[in-house]
């Protein structure tokens, strides 16, 4: 089989897509290049394999001159220069599709976590602490669900809290008609009247910087519970910890964060400022390491979905 060229795989990814893409006809290499390095390097291969390790920006797609694709392990992009890319007539893929069970199975099982004090509760019957009443908690059934972002992860959040009994509303600025079996489609002011609960499933866009800020939160006619799945940048963090300090919101699910770097970690401890400090001391705010969509089946999803994407990509047909 003549070779269709060669992909880098610039971050570690699953042995099986390598031998999936070899299948192919593809030459595959993986090498711990840093970005100079691969600037030297970079006319040699046609695709790229990557995560999170740096970014794909103007300097090192001139300097790929034979670079027919980017495959992201994942959903954001924001470490890729999309439009120049696709100038370049380059094409761009990601996988959120790999990952969607995955976040929605983590911001249900986030959510009643904080609903029913599992948390603390835990904590408390290891002490020897035994408080039943104290501890009573909520549940999801009889509340409103309102997911900012009707893209994989909210409509796979929507189909798994359908058997919740509860009322879901999605508003997605970017779509229309997306009302489906599991949600009804609203617009921004009606879903701000009526959530509980809020679950943000939005891209990092320029635009959706701080798009969850002090005045969105202000419009919701009740006191809310709060989860950012998607990019930390799209939340306004102090906003939040204002809102949180004066009961608007009630509690926070916070999976990612606005301090994290490009290869999505947080700042250090000693970095640390007090809005920071503020949310890892609040009882009604759960911190994880943007750990929603990684599970050991996402690891294959994406695998799977990517090889898909890459197999009907035109040059790879003929």
């Amino acid at each position: 089989m003549t070779s269709k060229g060669k992909i880098l795989f610039i971050d570690n990814v699953s042995p099986s897509m390598q031998i999936q893409l070899e299948e192919l006809g593809f030459e595959c290499e993986k090498a711990d290049l840093s970005y100079m390095e691969l600037l030297e390097k970079a006319s040699c291969y046609c695709g790229y394999i990557i995560r999170s390790k740096f970014a794909i920006d103007r300097m090192l797609l001139d300097a790929s001159t034979q670079l027919k694709f980017i495959a992201r392990i994942g959903a954001g992009m924001e470490n890729i220069d999309v439009n120049y890319a696709e100038e370049k007539n380059i094409v761009c893929l990601n996988s959120p599709e790999g990952n969607a069970d995955a976040v929605a199975e983590y911001v249900i099982g986030s959510l009643l976590c904080l609903f029913r004090n599992i948390k603390y509760a835990d904590y408390e019957v290891r002490k020897g602490i035994w408080l039943r009443n104290e501890n009573r908690g909520l549940e999801i059934s009889g509340k409103t669900v309102g997911i900012v972002g009707y893209g994989h992860m909210g409509k796979a959040l929507a189909r798994k809290l359908s058997s919740f009994d509860c009322q879901i509303l999605a508003y997605d600025k970017y779509k229309t008609c997306y009302e489906d079996q599991y949600v009804k489609q609203t617009d921004l002011s009606f879903l701000q009247q009526q959530a509980d609960i809020v679950s943000i499933h939005i891209n990092y866009l320029p635009d959706n910087y701080h798009f969850i800020n002090r005045d969105f939160i202000s419009g919701f006619a009740k006191n809310i519970y709060l989860i950012n799945t998607s990019r930390g940048k799209v939340l306004a963090t102090d906003d939040l910890v204002y809102h949180l300090s004066n009961g608007k919101v009630k509690g926070a699910i916070l999976d990612v964060l606005e301090y994290e770097n490009m290869h999505l970690e947080n700042k250090p401890l000693e970095d640390w400022d007090r809005t920071m400090y503020y949310l890892a001391g609040c009882d009604d705010v759960i911190l994880t390491p943007h750990i929603a969509g990684q599970t050991l089946e996402s690891l294959s999803k994406h695998v799977d979905v990517l090889i898909g994407k890459i197999r009907n990509l035109s040059f790879v047909k003929n």
